[in-house]
């Protein structure tokens, strides 16, 4: 009986995720910057937030080890948030049904002045 060596001990199963664990739901409004992400195959322990200037990264890490062996599950998602964002009101919360909500509001933008006179200075010239 020959013996193949370098056969791995181990097989890599894909697995499809649902394109709204792919994607999520991103707002994007006048009042406010909002991210929701199904993570529901993932433990509230497994997960993280990060804000790194702009740079908002939702992170999620699992293993579950069985008999036969372990399932790993993993994901990164980014988003460089708007320059009117209030980086210091950035909140997030988990239901119960595992869906990741983060959500931050705007500045209020100025409002543009429509229109002013401009006085005309009189001058003499004096040469």
């Amino acid at each position: 009986m020959e013996r193949v060596m370098f056969t791995p001990l181990y097989r890599t199963i894909p697995c499809e995720l649902k394109s709204e664990q792919a994607t999520g739901e991103t707002i994007n409004n006048d009042s406010k910057f909002a991210v929701s992400i199904d993570v529901s195959k993932f433990k509230p322990e497994n997960l993280k937030v990060n804000l790194d200037g702009r740079n908002l990264t939702i992170e999620g890490k699992q293993e579950i080890k069985e008999e036969n062996g372990y399932t790993m599950r993993s994901f990164v998602r980014q988003w460089v948030l708007p320059e009117n964002v209030d980086l210091d009101a950035i909140k997030s919360s988990l239901t119960d049904s595992g869906r990741l909500s983060i959500e931050a509001p705007k500045f209020a933008k100025p409002e543009a002045e429509t229109g002013r006179s401009i006085p005309i200075e009189r001058v003499s010239e004096k040469q």
